[in-house]
């Protein structure tokens, strides 16, 4: 009855039987390391396979990084240039200022009025008598000053025609009494171009007729 029970006793987990062993018994249903799935499962249930999956490699970041920081730099750059802070080989240009000088002529008579004679010189220019200078100040503000130069004017000339003008348009004025002023009239220009002449003539003459007596005395000798 013993041996009974013992023969009954199944072998430990553990126990591994080799092909040499007896108590080895070579089953259908062996299932080996290599195989996922026995022969009693059907066609239809799901299976567990081996795959063998390759690992993706991830994309680096560099590039994305170069090109960033290549932008920045590039930007930066043209932010210099344009500031002028870097030279882009511009030739260099030496300017010279040249300085220009104007001389503006003065009229040293302006604000002057001279009567010489019965000719009348308006800030050193002649004018046609009253009627001229009536010309030159009708239109000249009340109070305008002027500086009236007597050099040898006719007195009745000057008091009554020439101030009492002066008054009717409101202009203020202060007498001086002159020796010269340096300006010369139309006429006297005239006179003094006769004058020359006339000597220039007188002159000839003078040669002429002294040319003539000196050979009526050489054809007497």
């Amino acid at each position: 009855m013993e041996e009974e029970m013992k023969k009954d006793v199944l072998d430990s987990p553990l126990v591994v039987h080799k092909k040499d062993d007896a108590s080895f018994q070579e089953t259908a249903n062996e299932v080996t390391m290599s195989a996922t799935h026995t022969d009693e499962e059907s066609a239809d249930t799901p299976t567990l396979e081996r795959h063998r999956f390759k690992k993706k490699k991830k994309k680096s970041k560099a590039p994305y990084v170069i090109l960033v920081l290549v932008a920045i730099a590039a930007a930066v750059i043209c932010v210099l240039v344009y500031n002028d802070v870097i030279p882009i080989g511009k030739p260099e240009t030496t300017t010279t200022t040249k300085k220009s000088y104007t001389t503006q002529q003065v009229n040293e008579f302006e604000g002057i009025i001279t009567v010489k004679g019965t000719y009348i010189f308006f800030e050193g220019t002649e004018v046609d008598g009253l009627r001229g200078l009536e010309k030159e100040i009708k239109y000249l503000e009340k109070g305008t000053k002027f500086v009236v130069q007597d050099e040898d004017a006719d007195s009745n000339f000057l008091n009554f025609d020439v101030l009492s003008l002066l008054s009717q348009y409101s202009i203020d004025y202060e007498i001086k009494h002159i020796v010269s002023s340096g300006l010369i009239a139309e006429y006297e220009k005239m006179s003094t171009t006769t004058s020359a002449a006339k000597k220039t003539e007188n002159q000839s003459d003078n040669k002429s007729t002294s040319s003539a007596t000196t050979e009526k005395q050489t054809g007497n000798q």
